[in-house]
């Protein structure tokens, strides 16, 4: 952090501890009545869309509400509760409760996704499907539970401007999926319930927003809510600067943290998808309102988009590459992940978007309700066509990713090769210590693996090991990551990676790239590596100059359906279609490790681990010294 942020948040800290002794509020002035939405709920035609949605409506209201893997109970619903350790966050001054204390509120992701109400969104969205006035008032009582067990500004919800953001976007749709219920006016209409907290959300939002080294994907989930809620509802004396406030935020940082070519800056796949959705939303909701934002920021909105699909292998495999906490934008149904529905969206509102993924019926009835209303865009022909592998070989060379396709015979080989910065802003807080990484699939099938993210706070083992250079496929020198971390989400010396080559070629593609992450060492050395793909051939080579000797390890991660067969100098890789056969370095010690200290784990999604079967290669090397690798695919 530089010298001015330092002096902001301990000025921030003394207002705060100010705040925490006040006793009252400013009140909230409303200069116009509530009205009811100009918003109207399309005639929506997808008989099986209304089965998963009316299934989870009706889970909840039997009681039971699954997110992030965990069983909350939504009959008396505990607000504060983390089901996974048992904690209850205690009911102090929300801005100032240390949050990332797991002895204190346990898991804390937990209990924020619950208080995100998009469940509640899908529980809404059952009554305007079905008109059934259960879904309703289930709605409505939850809402006031809510309402009687957060008191402002007391509580872990209220602790994170990102989380009243997202609380904010889930009560607009809320209030519009229940139109013409009487629940809706006891909530939303001219004495609703909601209207004190909606105001003190906006309120804590424009005085407590992101600034400086942590203004990532969190100033733009704070202001896309800020935005959004001020556009549907502008009946405060502030309704007016919240808009500017947030409309003007939007605007930058749609371009402050995306590369030129799309991709954005926190190196993390997860939250790329994330804050894309967060800015579309907040688009849609501006050409509603009559507030559009402007042609570079919709072109943005396409870049990103059309990046991200670039980025997915054949059978839509979606890379993992640093953080995700599997945050969403909105609760409503789209498809197997958050890009099919923003292809659609997106293809369907602004056109342009290259390669778009062929929408699911899921996904075309989230455009549909998503862009009642907005003028949209004709759907090009042909967007939704497949690229072949010569046309998935792309550089992203700002980003330092690089999509590396070559087809031998009927498999295609795609490998994702990392050679990028480390993160967003000074603490790279969402990237992981990848560098010179690389992952690999044949056809539709991974086979070597970025092995995700797993947990926050929760186990700060398990998170220095996942976001570590351990868990990549990489090097590891003297058993330390590439950069040096400082916390969970912080990192106090980044590498700096170089790209050397890269060139395209009929047949595969060719990187060359090295990093300076171990030149803090008292023996420095540089790590270079250069990949090649052609056919179903990969040949890893890496070179480490310095000149004394030091501990290397030489890992892959395998996917957890893999069998692994380890010989004296090769490593055979079974698969569901296909093997990987490696041809080992003799100058390294192999072992195999799976669900133990040295590795040998996957987290395919946010809270959950499998055991896999990690390969590492050790040995003490006089320096400088070369290593090469062979890797096969056969069907």
């Amino acid at each position: 952090m530089s010298a001015a942020e330092l002096i902001w948040r301990s000025r921030c800290r003394a207002r705060l501890e100010l705040w925490k002794r006040r006793r009252d509020w400013p009140s909230r002035a409303q200069v116009a009545d509530s009205a009811h939405s100009a918003y109207r709920f399309p005639a929506v035609h997808a008989p099986q869309c209304l089965e998963p949605i009316v299934r989870q409506a009706d889970g909840q209201l039997d009681g039971r509400t699954v997110a992030l893997g965990q069983t909350f109970s939504s009959v008396e619903t505990d607000w504060h509760l983390d089901p996974q350790s048992g904690l209850r966050s205690p009911l102090r001054f929300g801005p100032l409760l240390n949050y990332r204390d797991a002895h204190l509120v346990g898991n804390v992701r937990n209990t924020w996704e619950l208080n995100r109400h998009q469940h509640l969104t899908v529980a809404a969205l059952a009554f305007a499907l079905t008109g059934e006035d259960r879904y309703a008032t289930y709605v409505r009582c939850q809402l006031e539970s809510w309402l009687h067990q957060n008191p402002f500004p007391l509580g872990v919800n209220w602790s994170s401007p990102l989380e009243l953001g997202l609380r904010l976007i889930s009560w607009v749709w809320i209030s519009r999926f229940l139109a013409g219920s009487g629940e809706r006016e006891e909530l939303f209409g001219k004495h609703g319930h909601m209207w004190p907290a909606i105001y003190r959300h906006q309120w804590m939002i424009a005085n407590l927003h992101s600034v400086g080294s942590s203004a990532n994907n969190h100033l733009i989930g704070e202001m896309a809510g800020l935005f959004v809620a001020a556009v549907e509802w502008p009946f405060f004396a502030e309704s007016p600067s919240w808009t500017r406030l947030a409309y003007g935020m939007l605007s930058a940082e749609s371009e402050r943290q995306y590369y030129p070519s799309g991709l954005n800056r926190e190196q993390a796949f997860g939250y790329h998808l994330f804050t894309t959705e967060l800015l579309v939303l907040a688009g849609i909701e501006g050409e509603r309102a009559g507030r559009p934002f402007g042609e570079d920021y919709r072109g943005r909105l396409r870049r990103a988009v059309t990046a991200a699909i670039a980025l997915v292998g054949p059978g839509g495999l979606l890379p993992a590459y640093g953080d995700s906490d599997d945050g969403v934008a909105i609760g409503l149904p789209g498809s197997s992940h958050v890009l099919g529905r923003l292809s659609a969206v997106v293809t369907d509102w602004l056109g342009g978007v290259a390669g778009a993924i062929p929408p699911s019926v899921e996904s075309q009835m989230a455009a549909s309700i998503l862009l009642s209303g907005v003028l949209a865009a004709p759907r090009t022909t042909g967007a939704a066509d497949s690229p072949g592998a010569a046309a998935r070989t792309h550089a992203f060379a700002d980003a330092g990713l690089f999509v590396m396709a070559s087809r031998d015979r009927d498999v295609e080989l795609n490998c994702l090769a990392d050679a990028g910065e480390l993160g967003y802003l000074s603490i790279a807080a969402h990237g992981h210590a990848d560098a010179l990484s690389f992952t690999l699939a044949a056809g539709e099938e991974q086979l070597l693996i970025d092995p995700g993210t797993y947990t926050y706070h929760f186990d700060p083992e398990a998170r220095a090991y996942f976001r570590g250079t351990r868990a990549h496929n990489t090097i590891t020198i003297d058993g330390r990551d590439q950069s040096q971390s400082g916390g969970p989400f912080l990192w106090t010396r980044k590498a700096r990676t170089t790209v050397d080559e890269w060139e395209q070629t009929e047949q595969g593609a060719v990187l060359s790239a090295s990093h300076d992450g171990y030149t803090r060492l008292a023996d420095p050395l540089w790590h270079a590596r250069t990949l090649r793909l052609k056919r179903g051939h990969l040949t890893v080579d890496d070179f480490l100059a310095g000149h004394a000797p030091h501990d290397v390890e030489w890992r892959l991660h395998m996917a957890p359906h893999c069998e692994v067969q380890l010989g004296e100098r090769t490593c055979e890789i079974v698969g569901c279609s296909h093997r990987l056969s490696i041809q080992l370095d003799e100058a390294l010690e192999w072992s195999l490790h799976v669900a133990d200290a040295q590795g040998g784990w996957y987290s395919r999604s946010f809270n959950r681990r499998q055991p896999a079967t990690t390969l590492v290669g050790k040995a003490r090397l006089a320096l400088p010294a070369r290593l090469h690798h062979e890797l096969r695919v056969s069907g």
